[in-house]
Protein backbone atom coordinates (compact mmCIF):
# COMPACT_ATOMS: atom_id res chain seq x y z
CA UNK A 1 0.00 0.00 0.00
CA UNK A 2 2.75 2.65 0.61
CA UNK A 3 4.21 2.33 -2.31
CA UNK A 4 0.64 2.84 -4.29
CA UNK A 5 0.71 6.07 -2.25
CA UNK A 6 4.39 7.00 -3.21
CA UNK A 7 3.27 6.74 -7.08
CA UNK A 8 0.08 8.37 -6.84
CA UNK A 9 2.12 11.39 -4.87
CA UNK A 10 4.49 11.22 -8.02
CA UNK A 11 1.69 11.11 -10.37
CA UNK A 12 0.08 14.56 -9.12
CA UNK A 13 3.60 16.35 -9.28
CA UNK A 14 4.33 15.84 -12.54
CA UNK A 15 0.60 16.60 -13.48
CA UNK A 16 1.01 20.02 -11.69
CA UNK A 17 4.52 20.65 -13.46
CA UNK A 18 2.48 19.72 -16.47
CA UNK A 19 -0.10 21.96 -16.11
CA UNK A 20 2.37 24.88 -15.45
CA UNK A 21 4.60 24.27 -18.57
CA UNK A 22 1.02 24.30 -20.97
CA UNK A 23 0.23 27.48 -18.57
CA UNK A 24 3.48 28.88 -19.34
CA UNK A 25 3.43 28.48 -23.04
CA UNK A 26 -0.22 29.67 -23.75
CA UNK A 27 0.65 32.76 -21.42
CA UNK A 28 4.01 33.15 -23.79
CA UNK A 29 2.00 32.53 -26.87
CA UNK A 30 -0.85 35.17 -26.17
CA UNK A 31 1.42 37.67 -25.00
CA UNK A 32 4.64 37.22 -26.94
CA UNK A 33 7.00 36.49 -24.99
CA UNK A 34 7.44 32.79 -26.47
CA UNK A 35 8.13 32.71 -30.78
CA UNK A 36 7.56 29.17 -32.65
CA UNK A 37 9.57 29.07 -35.75
CA UNK A 38 9.51 26.21 -38.19
CA UNK A 39 12.29 26.23 -41.37
CA UNK A 40 13.01 23.27 -43.24
CA UNK A 41 16.43 22.98 -41.41
CA UNK A 42 15.23 23.74 -37.84
CA UNK A 43 12.56 24.15 -35.53
CA UNK A 44 13.19 27.32 -32.68
CA UNK A 45 11.54 28.16 -29.91
CA UNK A 46 12.26 31.60 -28.57
CA UNK A 47 11.81 33.66 -25.48
CA UNK A 48 11.28 37.43 -25.40
CA UNK A 49 13.39 38.13 -22.25
CA UNK A 50 13.14 41.74 -22.26
CA UNK A 51 8.92 41.51 -22.93
CA UNK A 52 8.38 39.18 -20.57
CA UNK A 53 10.97 41.09 -17.83
CA UNK A 54 8.70 44.32 -18.67
CA UNK A 55 5.52 42.53 -18.34
CA UNK A 56 6.50 41.23 -15.07
CA UNK A 57 7.82 44.25 -13.47
CA UNK A 58 4.12 45.87 -14.90
CA UNK A 59 2.76 43.24 -13.08
CA UNK A 60 4.56 43.32 -9.88
CA UNK A 61 3.67 47.31 -9.79
CA UNK A 62 0.39 46.52 -10.26
CA UNK A 63 0.68 44.07 -7.30
CA UNK A 64 1.91 46.59 -5.06
CA UNK A 65 -0.41 48.94 -5.80
CA UNK A 66 -3.33 46.75 -5.34
CA UNK A 67 -1.79 45.80 -1.85
CA UNK A 68 -1.23 49.42 -1.12
CA UNK A 69 -5.06 50.67 -1.69
CA UNK A 70 -6.35 47.48 -0.04
CA UNK A 71 -4.36 48.47 2.86
CA UNK A 72 -5.46 51.95 3.33
CA UNK A 73 -9.31 51.12 2.65
CA UNK A 74 -9.02 48.21 5.36
CA UNK A 75 -7.06 51.37 7.84
CA UNK A 76 -10.31 54.24 6.33
CA UNK A 77 -12.66 51.19 7.44
CA UNK A 78 -11.28 50.81 10.75
CA UNK A 79 -11.30 54.67 11.81
CA UNK A 80 -14.91 54.73 9.86
CA UNK A 81 -15.75 51.90 12.91
CA UNK A 82 -13.82 52.90 15.66
CA UNK A 83 -14.96 56.58 15.23
CA UNK A 84 -18.90 55.18 14.89
CA UNK A 85 -18.38 53.30 17.98
CA UNK A 86 -17.03 56.01 20.01
CA UNK A 87 -20.41 58.11 19.44
CA UNK A 88 -22.28 55.40 20.09
CA UNK A 89 -20.72 55.16 22.98
CA UNK A 90 -21.05 58.41 24.40
CA UNK A 91 -24.26 58.71 23.40
CA UNK A 92 -25.10 55.82 26.01
CA UNK A 93 -26.88 56.04 29.49
CA UNK A 94 -26.91 53.61 32.05
CA UNK A 95 -29.65 53.71 34.35
CA UNK A 96 -28.44 52.85 37.66
CA UNK A 97 -29.92 49.70 39.33
CA UNK A 98 -32.11 50.75 42.74
CA UNK A 99 -30.56 48.56 45.70
CA UNK A 100 -33.10 46.76 47.30
CA UNK A 101 -33.49 46.75 51.28
CA UNK A 102 -31.13 44.35 53.23
CA UNK A 103 -33.67 41.69 55.28
CA UNK A 104 -34.56 42.85 58.27
CA UNK A 105 -34.22 39.78 61.32
CA UNK A 106 -37.23 38.77 62.57
CA UNK A 107 -38.01 38.12 66.01
CA UNK A 108 -40.15 34.92 67.37
CA UNK A 109 -42.87 35.45 69.46
CA UNK A 110 -42.05 34.53 72.87
CA UNK A 111 -46.51 34.23 73.47
CA UNK A 112 -46.25 31.67 71.33
CA UNK A 113 -43.27 29.62 72.73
Amino acid sequence: MKSRNKGNALVGILATIAVLVVLFAGLGLTFGWVTLSDSPDKSTIELNKTELKEDTDQAVKATEKFIQDSAESVEQAAEETSESLTKDSDQETITPVPEEPEPQPVEPDSENL
